[in-house]
């Protein structure tokens, strides 16, 4: 079966978006089918990259959004730069292991010429989360992350898709109850979110595995074991810290390092030159996990290949707007059968915990793409 899959794909620095795409399409090929990313380019499809100068204008003059303009513009210069002088090679990653469409520029485009499928999904990744953005800037994207478009035969369904909060405002939940019946089958990836689509008005939703962990750690260790590494002579502490404006302090995690005679390899998706930096390529990173005595992170992802690998890890707890992402590391300690590893600037005490195994058991309860495709069909 030919199967279209939407998703974040575009990311320069996010390790977890591209392993989540790749490890989708690897599951569902050995099952037979011929999986590919619509490569649906959802940050030029929103008010941003499709609304008038002249509404733009109008935002821009609100005096605090022209203050972020302004910051953001300095930090997306100097990220740029970066990339340029230290490319992780995420385009190449997908080139190499990611089957791709054309590129679609907007919602439009994707109902105009749909790509060719017998079954579209989305997911997996925070595909229904607007990340604070209105309806008004992120209609068109929630359009195509709800899968509304293509020919009226294509099954559609979702796999562990994450809405990456608990609540949505009401303008917004009006047109996902519109939206979600056109769904022939539902899946999520945290619990919360079961309970979130029933109160939009689909009461079937189930829990699904990220795609992350359908595949085993031998799979991902193929991925580095070809390559030349460079091991450290050196033990080190893993720190993978994801930014969204957390109120931690980092540098607790190189005292605490510092303490037990460790290096810190530090990577992140964000511009912080007051600390040491390492700029791995996907192979790279998958090592660094895995070669590390401890990892330290606010990564879904990072967490779960910390679990694969038999990693000590500590999670970083998110706070404030960005609270309902803890959400999903519950489900996972659940999912695989090991204690909470959430930790804080002031206590460490998780990543002395043995390493956690998953629990087989517990993760077959959780749907797989397989379950969830036969639902689509036999609805």
């Amino acid at each position: 079966m030919k199967i279209g899959i939407v998703t974040y794909w575009k990311s320069t620095n996010n390790y977890g978006e591209q392993l989540q795409n790749y490890a989708l399409q690897e599951y569902l090929r050995s099952l037979g089918h011929e999986p590919f990313l619509i490569r649906y380019d959802y940050d030029a499809d929103t008010i941003y990259g499709t609304k008038p100068l002249p509404v733009r204008f109008l935002r821009a003059c609100n005096p605090k959004r022209l203050a972020e303009y302004f910051k953001s513009k300095s930090l997306n210069k100097k990220r740029a730069m970066e990339g340029i002088t230290h490319p992780r090679g995420f385009e190449a990653f997908r080139e190499k292991h990611v089957s791709m469409s054309r590129i679609y520029s907007s919602i439009d485009d994707l109902r105009r010429d749909p790509p060719e499928a017998d079954l579209y999904i989305t997911g997996s990744d925070q595909v229904w989360n607007t990340f604070g953005g209105k309806l008004s800037e992120m209609e068109h994207r929630y359009h195509a992350f709800f899968l509304d478009f293509g020919k009226e035969g294509v099954k559609r369904v979702s796999y562990a898709a994450s809405w990456g909060r608990e609540t949505v405002p009401e303008d917004e939940a009006g047109l996902i109850r519109q939206l979600l019946p056109k769904l022939d089958s539902v899946s999520v990836r945290e619990k919360t979110g079961i309970g979130l689509c029933s109160r939009l008005g689909r009461e079937d939703a189930y829990l699904a595995l990220d795609p992350v962990l359908l595949l085993g750690a031998e799979t991902y260790r193929k991925l580095y074991r070809g390559d030349v590494a460079v091991r450290r002579e050196k033990k080190y502490l893993f720190f993978y810290y994801l930014n969204n404006g957390l109120d931690f302090d980092r540098q607790t995690v190189f005292e605490w390092a510092r303490q037990r005679n460790l290096e810190v390899v530090y990577v992140t998706d964000d511009w912080h030159e007051d600390f040491e930096r390492s700029f791995p390529g996907i192979p790279e990173w998958l090592e660094l996990i895995d070669d590390a005595e401890y990892v330290v992170t606010n990564s879904y992802h990072c967490a779960i290949f910390s679990i694969l690998f038999g990693k000590r890890f500590g999670i970083i707890r998110r706070k404030g707007a960005h609270a309902g992402m803890n959400s999903r590391m519950e489900t996972l300690f659940g999912l695989c059968g090991i204690n909470s590893r959430f930790i804080d600037a002031e206590d460490f005490e998780a990543l002395e915990l043995p390493a956690g195994n998953p629990d087989l058991e517990k993760l077959k309860a959780a749907k797989r793409p397989e379950d969830v495709i036969e639902a689509a069909f036999t609805r």
